[in-house]
């Protein structure tokens, strides 16, 4: 594996370190539309890379509308002009006003957002009323994630009080279903199709009343492929792109490949089958339980402990590494780790050959509103 990733001219490279291949985000790219059928179904987020290279990449390959989660990534799919817009986080009422001055300003881009119940849309509403402008929405969903979204079966009276409201516009139901992660592919496809059915059933009632349902956008990564198969469904993947660790267990015959990983190396060996990398948990996504990454030729260390500029681990096994070594680390959550990053090196052919920066990494952007 060690071969898939090196670097020849590792004396250029800084660590910890972020490394792109821009030829495995194409390959990704392409398996992203295969899955899809086509440009016309994906509406790809762009939390896990925040990095116009890579909307540039999938613009060129067809596709048209993302979806994001900060102002900062939608001010970022703006300056890439980029056709449609879900900004994928309910908004507050500061982050709807300049989410409207960004709408009011670029006629030319659709832009929506997302809503999941009444106090939100009387706020929506009214914000709209006073800039004299229409905000596209999406009913937010909760089936099973309960993280955000309304039930199913609490929908209707938000989907009827949308749908009346003149200074908003429905645009179709959001699901996100990322507590969806059976490793089996048949019981991943069974869990995703038994939590669709109360979104489905909520349909069923819209439409046998007369009511219509234009859009439904489903699923993240794990389930891209379950909802791949169905028909007339958006689908929203993101970690695709990058791929990490932790989705590559739990959908181990995916076609998506490692495009990024980190770098870093061996600083200590304070003790017998103890050694101490640069890489702390200010280098890398430290919200799960270690190991929070896999070095590749150290598959089998325990990792024992990380602060914010050390990883510690014991290795027993027969080796000759040296203080100074450089090492290539697969991460277990690709997202959180590329946002403690301003820029990624690229790497092509086995060369160092440049940067790709992480525009839309800032939660604090100067406001317009």
């Amino acid at each position: 594996m060690l071969n898939e990733f090196k670097v020849q001219n590792e004396d250029k490279l800084l660590t910890p370190g972020l490394l792109v291949y821009p030829k495995r985000v194409r390959h990704n790219i392409k398996a992203m539309l295969q899955l899809a059928g086509g440009t016309q179904r994906l509406i790809p987020h762009i939390k896990t890379h925040k990095m116009a290279a890579v909307i540039k990449l999938q613009m060129d390959a067809g596709i048209t509308q993302f979806k994001c989660a900060t102002l900062a990534e939608m001010q970022l799919l703006i300056s890439c002009g980029v056709r449609k817009i879900l900004l994928a986080h309910q908004p507050t009422k500061e982050k709807m006003q300049q989410f409207i001055h960004w709408q009011k300003a670029n006629p030319e881009i659709a832009c929506s957002s997302l809503v999941d119940n009444l106090d939100s849309l009387k706020i929506f509403s009214d914000l709209a009323k006073q800039q004299a402008v229409k905000i596209n929405l999406w009913i937010d969903l909760n089936n099973g994630m309960n993280r955000t979204g309304i039930l199913p079966e609490r929908a209707d009276q938000l989907y009827h009080a949308l749908t009346k409201d003149h200074n908003t516009v429905f645009q179709g139901f959001h699901i996100y279903d990322g507590h969806i992660r059976p490793l089996d592919l048949k019981e991943r496809i069974a869990k995703c199709d038994k939590d669709f059915k109360p979104v489905q059933e909520l349909i069923s009632r819209i439409e046998s009343e007369g009511g219509a349902v234009p859009n439904i956008i489903t699923g993240g990564s794990p389930s891209f492929y379950p909802h791949a198969l169905r028909k007339n469904t958006l689908l929203s993947p993101g970690t695709t792109l990058f791929w990490d660790l932790g989705y590559k267990k739990i959908w181990e015959e995916s076609p998506f490949l490692n495009a990024a990983v980190l770098i870093t190396r061996l600083i200590s060996k304070p003790n017998d089958n103890i050694y101490c990398f640069d890489l702390g948990h200010k280098a890398v996504a430290s919200e799960i339980p270690l190991p929070r990454v896999e070095i590749i030729g150290m598959e089998n260390a325990v990792h024992k402990g990380q602060s914010e500029e050390h990883l510690i681990v014991e290795f027993k096994e027969e080796n000759n590494f040296k203080v100074g070594d450089l090492f290539y680390a697969l991460p277990y959550h690709i997202c959180p780790t590329v946002a403690k990053y301003n820029r990624a090196y690229t790497v092509e052919n086995g060369l160092h050959t440049g940067y790709w920066d992480v525009q839309a990494r800032d939660y604090q952007i100067e406001l317009n509103q």
